[in-house]
Order: structure tokens, then C-alpha cells, then sequence
């Protein structure tokens, strides 16, 4: 059911590129797209699509470029998306920067050896540290038209000015900040109340599919034609009803189905967006439903995500939704074949490392893999992050910002033995600058650089082989720990009944003991080092 037919092109190639040169109109004005832009875009899509197997969903206040590059030194092929961009904050900075209040860009004035404007409350939101990315999308929230146009047409020339100018987008100028994301995407499935209700955007567009339609035209447009557009949404939301679970059960699958294949189909339909990450619950928006219950209350609904892929062939459509393992993620690849990836937000954000295989179990194109310099154990990983925390500590205030690079790597060494004590090592180095800052602000002179009190911080609570076992090692024992999760599921679901499954049982609990008293001891050993 879930095999895919075959399909000669895509949209984006049908109507995006027919021509080299094309004239578009927009709420903005028009705009010429460039044969440059148009090889620009199509370049974006083929990277687009060529890492979409395993995506890092949007999460307000985690997906931070802290974050994602801690996500990059994990995985080379994992499409990033940053947290949600308000269009009308990047709209608002833009205008600020503007060389002169009769410029309507920010290349106008711009030479070889400077820029005309200050970057750094733009970068706020755009920037992606001094490193490379790679296959990344940035997130905008917003119902107006021309703020995401503005937006879309901000993200583009920062785009261009960081290939230009590398060294003027650093306040320090030893290095780099770089801005060249692959795609841009359209929230359309944040339920918060502060969004989707007072802001009027995320989940709450998913009612009005022209306005959508209007919304990712102005995105395109903003960016020229060069930065393939795509959207995030759910698979519907409670308009027209109370939500209640009853009443929701109760509902016709073929009607809730249909509303959605609406939607897709009049988003899709100008060719502009070819890409759709769909959490497959319903928003409830009735109710002052936080985030997390509706992550929670309405039930997963994956066989409307995978008829979608089936139904249409054209289009690439991502399940984002419940998955939370790795191994979760290759059975449903597996079991459907239609969807082009899996996205994933909180399985990063409790153990990023519990991903680390997932470039050589998803891909078998062999792209990369062999020339992959991606560290080889944690402790590798921390000695990079490293690099990338010291370099933001010297271009931004350690005070202000310490604490989100030591959050990126709290959770790197998620269930192993001391790793609370490693987060707290963490937690209390975060806190060392405002501290001593209020003591004696010479004091942070005397300091280590980040990188070392981070890998102090390690060595100091966690074990050798915890900080040297590769991602194979680390992978094999994660699915061991499934693999007693569901016997434990089983020894509870299925209570003595005859001899045979007592047996079962009492094998089940003299290995689970025995496990329990190798960690005992290993933990002890560490305690007493």
C-alpha cells in the first residue's frame, strides 16, 4: 500500500525552472529571477531532498545554532531547522539597518572591504555560528504577506553578503559567521496560544489554505526565486467542533482526510512549495490547549500522513510526530516507502548521540560516509563543541550567552551512569561569569577558556568508555535497552498465565537483575575515582 509509483518530475522542476529567466509579481513589487537564482534554487533543492531521510524538528528555545551544530558534529546528514523566526521582528531589525532611508537593500552601499550597516542584531536571528551548517532550514512565523516577504527577502541578501563578505559579518573579524540556508520554511503548526490565538499564525493558517498559498508566493518572491520554500503543518485542527476525545473518534476519517488533501493541494498548487513536514495530530485551538497537550491529547494519525505520500507522488512529504528513536525512525521508513523522511524534535533534544548512526543506517548512497570527519565518540564531539563554544564566547557576552552553549551539550551523555552529574557541572559553569562579574569582573580574566571547564566537567564524572564508545557501540546497546523496554511491556502486559511464560518471566528477571548490578558496580567505580 505504502509503495510509491513512479514519478516523472517535480513541480519545483515543472514551474520553477522552465525558464532561465523569469518575471514574477509579488505584494512588494516585481521581481526578475535570475538564471543564477533559478540554478541557485534548483542547487538547494537537490541538497534539500538529498538529506531529508531524518530531519531536526523546529523547537522554540532548543533549535538554537548552539544546537544544531552540536546536532551537526553528531550526524552530516541531518536536515537542521532552526527555532521559529517572527517575520515581523527580521521585518522590523531590517528596516533599522537599512544603509539610508532611501534604500530598499541591504547590498546597496556594501563594498569589498565593508559593510554599510551593523549585522549583529540581524545575526541574532539568522546566524549560523562560524561554521558551515549544511543542509539547514530557517522557520518563519507570521500571516502577513509583506513581513514575510521582507523576511524571505532579508534571509536572501544575507545569503549573498556572507559568500561576499565573510569577514565583515564578524564583529572581531578573525572569523566567519555564516547565513546560506537551504530551504526556507512556513510554520504552519505551532498550536500556542500565543501564536496560533493572539498571533493569528502558525496552526491557525492551516483554515485558510489562500492565504497559505499567498504567504510562501511572497516567500519566493522575497528571496528571489533562490531558496526553495516549504511548510510545516498538522494533518488538521478542530475549526467547525468542541473537541472533545468522543467527539473526535466519532468524526469521519474520509472527511478529516479531505480537509487535508484541500489544504495540500491549494498550497501546492502554484508549484512554489513541493515540501511538507506533517505532524500527524490535529491542532486543538478551541481550548487554551498548551503545547505540550496538544502533544499529548489528540491521538497520532500516521496513515493520513502516508495516504498523503501515497496520493501524491510529486510532492515530498515528511512524518513529524511520536517518532523519538532512531530505530523508530528506519521502521517507518521502512513500512513506507512513500514518505520522504521522518522529523524529529524531543528524541534529539533528550539524546542527541542515541542518533549518531543514523547517517549509515538511512543512507546507502554512500555520500559522504567514506570521506566523513565526523568525530568518533563523545569525547571527540565535546573537544569540537568546544571550538564553537570559545568562538562565541569571544564574539558575545559570556554572561548573556553561556548558558544556551552548555545547554546544547547537556543532554549528550542522556542515561548513562553520572550523567546528572555531568549536567549539573554544566549548570554551574553557566552561572560562573554573571557570578563573578558581580564579584570582580577582573576575575573572569583568570578564567579557562569554556571548551576546557566543558571537558573538565567529562572526564571528571563520567567514565572512559562512556566518553570513547563509538556510534556503533552506543547503538547496539540502545537497542538492547528497547529490546528489555518491550520485555518489560510484555512481562507486565501478559501476568502469569501458564508454566512456559513463568519461565520466561524468570529468565526475563534474573537478566534484568544481573544487568542492574553491573551498572551498581560500574557507577560505584566511578563514584569512588
Amino acid at each position: 500500500r505504502c509503495r510509491r509509483p513512479v514519478s516523472t518530475a517535480y513541480i519545483s522542476n515543472k514551474k520553477l525552472c522552465m525558464s532561465s529567466t523569469s518575471t514574477t509579481s509579488s505584494s512588494s513589487g516585481t521581481n526578475t529571477i535570475s538564471s543564477d537564482n533559478s540554478e541557485l534554487y534548483q542547487e538547494r533543492s537537490d541538497i534539500l531532498r538529498a538529506n531529508s531521510k531524518l530531519s531536526l524538528a523546529p523547537m522554540m528555545e532548543y533549535t538554537d545554532r548552539h544546537f544544531r551544530h552540536l546536532v551537526r558534529l553528531v550526524s552530516d546528514r541531518t536536515l537542521l531547522y532552526t527555532e521559529m523566526v517572527a517575520a515581523n521582528a527580521i521585518a522590523h531589525e531590517r528596516e533599522a539597518a537599512l544603509p539610508s532611508s532611501s534604500s530598499s537593500s541591504l547590498l546597496h552601499g556594501a563594498s569589498a572591504e565593508e559593510l554599510s550597516f551593523d549585522p549583529s542584531y540581524l545575526l541574532r536571528f539568522l546566524g549560523q555560528g562560524h561554521n558551515a551548517e549544511g543542509a539547514s532550514v530557517l522557520q518563519l512565523g507570521g500571516s502577513d504577506p509583506d513581513q514575510l516577504f521582507l523576511a524571505s527577502k532579508t534571509v536572501y541578501e544575507f545569503n549573498q553578503l556572507a559568500q561576499m563578505h565573510q569577514q565583515q559579518l564578524s564583529s572581531n573579524n578573525n572569523a566567519p559567521v555564516f547565513c546560506d540556508y537551504t530551504a526556507l520554511n512556513l510554520n504552519c503548526g505551532c498550536p500556542s496560544p500565543k501564536v496560533a490565538g493572539k498571533g493569528s499564525f502558525g496552526a491557525a493558517l492551516m483554515q485558510d489554505a489562500t492565504l497559505v498559498q499567498q504567504l510562501t508566493s511572497s516567500m519566493y518572491h522575497g528571496s528571489q526565486g533562490s531558496i526553495p520554500i516549504t511548510v510545516k503543518c498538522r494533518i488538521g485542527t478542530d475549526e467547525g467542533y468542541q473537541f472533545t476525545r468522543d467527539q473526535y473518534n466519532a468524526r469521519s476519517d474520509e472527511d478529516e482526510y479531505q480537509s487535508l488533501k484541500q489544504f495540500i493541494e491549494t498550497v501546492a498548487s502554484e508549484g512554489i512549495v513541493t515540501d511538507f513536514q506533517v505532524h500527524a495530530r490535529i491542532a486543538v485551538l478551541g481550548k487554551n490547549y498548551s503545547p505540550a497537550d496538544n502533544r499529548k491529547v489528540p491521538p497520532l494519525w500516521y496513515y493520513q500522513v502516508r495516504r498523503l505520500a501515497e496520493e501524491f507522488p510529486e510532492l515530498n512529504i515528511s512524518l513529524n510526530g511520536g517518532v523519538e528513536t532512531l530505530s523508530g525512525v528506519k521502521r517507518e521508513l521502512d513500512e513506507c516507502t512513500n514518505l520522504d523522511g521522518i522529523m524529529v524534535g524531543r528524541g534529539w533534544m533528550s539524546n542527541p548521540w542515541a542518533f549518531a548512526m543514523s547517517d549509515e543506517l538511512l543512507y546507502t548512497d554512500g555520500q559522504q560516509l567514506a570521506d566523513s570527519t565526523r568525530p568518533k565518540n563523545r569525547m571527540e564531539v565535546l573537544q569540537a563543541y568546544g571550538q564553537h563554544a570559545d568562538y562565541e564566547e569571544e564574539r558575545w557576552d559570556p554572561v548573556k550567552i553561556r548558558r544556551f552553549i552548555t545547554k546544547a551539550a547537556s543532554q549528550l551523555f542522556s542515561g548513562e551512569p553520572n550523567a546528572k552529574r555531568y549536567r549539573i557541572s554544566l549548570d554551574e559553569i553557566a552561572g560562573l561569569p554573571k557570578k563573578l562579574m558581580k564579584e570582580d569582573p577582573k576575575l573572569m580574566d583568570s578564567q579557562p577558556p569554556l571548551s576546557e571547564l566543558i571537558l573538565d566537567a567529562a572526564t571528571k564524572h563520567l567514565s572512559e568508555e562512556v566518553l570513547y564508545r563509538t556510534p556503533k557501540e552506543s547503538y547496539e546497546k540502545i537497542l538492547y535497552d528497547e529490546e528489555q523496554a518491550e520485555k518489560r511491556l510484555l512481562f507486565v502486559a501478559t501476568g502469569g498465565s501458564d508454566a512456559k511464560q513463568a519461565e520466561e518471566k524468570q529468565s526475563f528477571i534474573q537478566e534484568w537483575q544481573q544487568t542492574r548490578k553491573e551498572d551498581e558496580m560500574k557507577e560505584s567505580e566511578l563514584n569512588s575515582m
